[in-house]
């Protein structure tokens, strides 16, 4: 009796294990690819942000953390999960302010709204970010 609890015992600690060592190698995984969306642009300056949403994609989509980041062509927002890019041209970009409002939706504090025209195409998108007047002196 006594052997068969040390088996059962013995066979949960590897399965623990084994889930430890896989969840890490995700997350590292999951960090090196976010590391390597950032340097396609050589950012000047990135920071923590949440996506709150692209206008084009409508009132439905995923609010998702992540990280800002300003290069000198692009503006790029990396998102963690779902894995997903908000890529701006700098030279698209056509105004850049603060609201609490977007897309339906209401926040307690303010928000970074860029807007761009890319082909004739007009998009926007809000994110929170830590300071949005550094933000928007950055992108002026």
């Amino acid at each position: 009796m006594l052997e068969i609890v040390v088996i059962v015992v013995i066979g949960l600690l590897l399965g623990f294990v084994a889930f430890a060592l896989v969840g890490l190698l995700r997350v590292r995984s999951l960090r090196a690819r976010h590391r390597g969306r950032l340097a396609t642009i050589e950012p000047q300056h990135s920071e923590p942000a949440s996506l709150v949403g692209v206008a084009s994609e409508g009132r439905v989509q995923t609010r998702g953390v992540g990280t800002l980041a300003l290069g000198d062509t692009h503006l790029l927002f990396a998102q963690l999960l779902p894995e997903r890019d908000v890529l701006v041209p700098r030279d698209a970009i056509t105004s850049t302010r603060a609201t609490r409002h977007f897309l339906g939706k209401t926040t307690g504090s303010d928000l970074l709204l860029v807007t761009w025209d890319v082909d004739g195409l007009t998009d926007a998108a809000a994110f929170s970010v830590p300071d949005v007047g550094a933000w928007r002196d950055r992108l002026a």
